[in-house]
């Protein structure tokens, strides 16, 4: 899901530690020492992703 980002959705991103990314998500995992996904989808979404214009969230984030 494509979602624009906004200086009000970075700040309450900050304020409420939203979770978001491939970091916080429980499918995460390592491969040869880099970060990928144990469903092979492409690692793109990180924390510090809110800088960018648009974000696509993943479906299937799951929760650590």
């Amino acid at each position: 899901m494509k979602t624009p980002t906004s200086e009000s959705l970075r700040r309450e991103a900050e304020r409420f530690e939203l979770r978001f990314a491939c970091d916080d998500c429980c499918h995460r995992t390592e491969v040869a020492g880099h970060l990928a996904c144990s469903l092979e989808f492409p690692v793109e979404l990180r924390r510090e992703s809110l800088a960018l214009e648009e974000l696509a969230f993943c479906k299937s984030f799951e929760l650590a």
